[in-house]
């Protein structure tokens, strides 16, 4: 049995285009896989990572309690930021029992890095014991420091008169306070209960 030189040539054709085909088919496969990856973008989650309801944090020192924060909810970011978003409470004490003043706002964001609260929205602080009372629409609260302050229009009403002004900075307690840019006029300046 003879062949002739065309059927000799045929099958290796044939498997050469089939082994080209098979190889071009597996280089498409490659190259769809490397764009589905380049496709593909790791996201990080970035919404809370502890969510607490019904917050309700004493601090003390030797036993006295100094301070406590309380809060509807509670939410912590894995940066450690916390955000208070309906509401936070905090209430100083100036013995274990005797609450002295406390502040009050309708959202407060705490930025951890800078230990640092933000109260935002309506902001009241209240000193209990000489009746006086701010309320401002910003205020920043430094817990480290001890201090309250902004560059926000205040208004403090005490039990003699109404004080305005932009800025301020006080004592975390509000026991003594000092308003930047102070407008109007201040009365009573001379009597015992001015500042």
């Amino acid at each position: 049995m003879s062949y002739s030189p065309l059927l000799k040539t045929v099958p290796s054709v044939v498997l050469r285009f089939g082994f080209l085909m098979i190889m071009s088919g597996l280089a498409f496969l490659e190259s769809g896989c490397e764009e589905e990856k380049a496709d593909t973008v790791i996201r990080h989650y970035a919404g809370p990572m502890v969510r607490s309801e019904n917050l309700n944090t004493v601090y003390s020192d030797s036993g006295k309690t100094k301070m406590r924060l309380e809060a509807p909810v509670q939410v912590e970011f894995s940066d450690g930021n916390q955000e208070y978003e309906k509401g936070l409470t905090v209430t100083f004490y100036k013995m274990d029992t005797i609450r002295q003043s406390y502040l009050k706002a309708d959202f407060v964001h705490f930025n951890k890095q800078q230990d640092l609260y933000t109260a935002i929205g309506h902001v009241v602080l209240e000193d209990l014991i000489k009746h006086e009372k701010l309320n401002t629409e910003k205020l920043h609260w430094s817990r480290s420091e001890g201090r309250v302050f902004n560059n926000e229009f205040v208004e403090i009403t005490t039990p003699t008169q109404i004080l305005k002004g932009k800025g301020l900075t006080a004592k975390q307690d509000f026991s003594s306070y000092t308003i930047l840019e102070p407008e109007g006029q201040i009365l009573h300046a001379d009597s015992a209960d001015f500042f």
